[in-house]
């Protein structure tokens, strides 16, 4: 049945390209192709992009748990979209310049938080994660207000704040990601964070 319908969706479809072709189906024969390779390029450079950030071969790290400071003189919160080779050296570059530091995730339902949880363990144990929920499928106003609390606690310092990010290959392929980050930027010069700083991981 499903080779039946099949043949007869062909035979409609040759008919109609045949007959109506310089009437506008041409359009349709052009674009669906075009739109369908657009997609699999897509769907292409994300894998790319997955396997280049894994952090799957990457070997467990004992890190000795950081004693808390009695002055907290330089704090820093690093923002973790999901743990990945790019997060890893933003937490690496935290630890070169901060005393006190705290990593905040912001689960809007997606987050398989126990695999997480456990990825950290093995990788970042030295440095507290905290997961914010948000119901709303927001991500900017969540990890805002994290860091507007923590400037208040700490306001006779410069807290910095650390946002990973990853730079392609090609400046087309920057514009399917990185616009977190940007809005992030947005929402924290709103607040006057005064401390914003990208680390770049190159792809």
């Amino acid at each position: 049945m499903n080779g039946l319908g099949a043949i007869a969706t062909a035979v409609v479809l040759g008919v109609i390209i045949s007959t109506k072709f310089m009437g506008g189906a041409w359009l349709v024969v052009v674009a669906i192709p075009v739109v369908v390779a657009i997609f699999l390029a897509v769907h292409r450079h994300y894998q790319y992009v997955a396997q280049r950030l894994s952090i799957d071969e990457l070997p467990p790290r004992n890190y000795t748990p950081r004693p808390k400071p009695e002055v907290v003189t330089h704090p820093a919160v690093v923002v973790v979209g999901q743990l990945n080779l790019g997060t890893v050296e933003a937490l690496d570059y935290a630890r070169t310049v901060a005393d006190d530091i705290v990593a905040v995730h912001v689960d809007i339902g997606s987050t398989e938080v126990e695999k997480l949880k456990e990825q950290w363990r093995q990788l970042e144990a030295d440095i507290p994660l905290v997961i914010v929920e948000s119901p709303y499928r927001s991500v900017i106003s969540p990890i805002v207000e994290f860091v507007s609390q923590l400037e208040q606690r700490c306001r006779d310092t410069y807290t910095t704040i650390i946002i990973p990010a990853f730079v392609t290959c090609n400046w087309w392929e920057s514009l399917l990601h990185n616009q977190t980050t940007l809005f992030l930027k947005t929402g924290l010069r709103a607040k006057k964070s005064r401390v914003v700083t990208t680390v770049r991981y190159y792809l």
